[in-house]
């Protein structure tokens, strides 16, 4: 089993806070989202979404 160093990564993230923060922020935005979108019933907006993650995702594997 692998074991967590808390140490090193306190140390990590609180070093690298500003983009991790801004990162965490752009999970969280799109998260809700997809929350909206589902507790909407918003069926175009949950099919958008996922038709976006789904072309990023092949543009990334494709470069």
């Amino acid at each position: 089993m692998a074991k967590l160093n808390e140490d090193m990564w306190t140390e990590l993230f609180l070093m690298n806070r500003g983009p991790l923060v801004d990162e965490i922020e752009h999970i969280i935005a799109r998260l809700t989202e997809y929350r909206d979108a589902i507790a909407n019933n918003d069926a175009q907006r949950l099919h958008d979404l996922l038709k976006e993650g789904r072309e990023l995702k092949e543009l990334s594997n494709n470069s």
